[in-house]
C-alpha cells in the first residue's frame, strides 16, 4: 500500500479502570460519535495501556495520533499537542510524564531503531495526579480536556487528507 492511501490512525490510550486514566480511551468513544467514524482513510482504535504493543498500531499507517494522559503540570483537563519528532529529538517540554510503565518517547524510540514510523502527534490531556485506585469515574475538570482534544483532532486529520 502507497503511503498515500495509507490511513490516519487515532489511537486513544489509558486504562478504563484507573479514573483519570481513562481519558483516552474516553476521546475514542466520542470520536466513534462523530463524521470521523465514517471517513474511509481514518481508523479509531482503543489502544489500551499501549506499551510496545504500540508498534504494531504504527504500521500502516501514514499518519498516527495519539491521545492519552499526561503529568506535564497544567491545570486538570489542559491539552497539549505534541509533536513525535520532537519527543524523539528529545524536546519534550520539561514535565512532560506518561503514567503508564513506558512513556510514548520510550515506545517511539526503540520504534525508531526497527521500524519505519509514520507522521506523529501526540494529543495529551492534563490529569493533575496518577489515581492508585480502581475506578471508571473520570474527573469533571479532566472531562473538559475531552472536547478541546476532539477539536485537534479533527485539525490534524482534515488538515491531513
Amino acid at each position: 500500500m502507497s503511503i498515500l492511501n495509507a490511513p490516519i490512525r487515532i489511537l486513544g490510550c489509558g486504562s478504563p479502570l484507573m479514573g483519570n486514566d481513562g481519558v483516552g480511551i474516553k476521546v475514542i468513544e466520542v470520536l466513534h460519535k462523530t463524521e470521523l467514524k465514517d471517513l474511509k482513510d481514518v481508523d479509531i482504535e482503543d489502544a489500551g495501556v499501549c506499551g510496545l504493543d504500540l508498534l504494531n498500531l504504527l504500521d500502516g499507517a501514514r499518519k498516527v495520533i495519539i491521545v492519552d494522559a499526561i503529568l506535564a503540570n497544567s491545570p486538570p483537563g489542559s491539552v497539549h499537542r505534541i509533536e513525535g519528532k520532537d519527543l524523539l529529538d528529545g524536546v519534550e517540554f520539561h514535565p512532560l510524564v506518561s503514567v503508564h510503565d513506558l512513556t510514548i518517547t520510550d515506545v517511539l524510540k526503540i520504534g525508531e531503531q526497527v521500524q519505519e514510523l509514520p507522521e506523529i502527534v501526540v494529543i495529551g490531556i492534563e490529569i493533575g495526579s496518577i489515581v492508585t485506585e480502581a475506578t471508571q469515574e473520570i474527573s469533571p475538570d479532566v472531562l473538559k480536556g475531552v472536547d478541546k482534544a476532539i477539536k485537534f483532532i479533527k485539525e490534524e486529520v482534515f488538515s491531513s487528507l
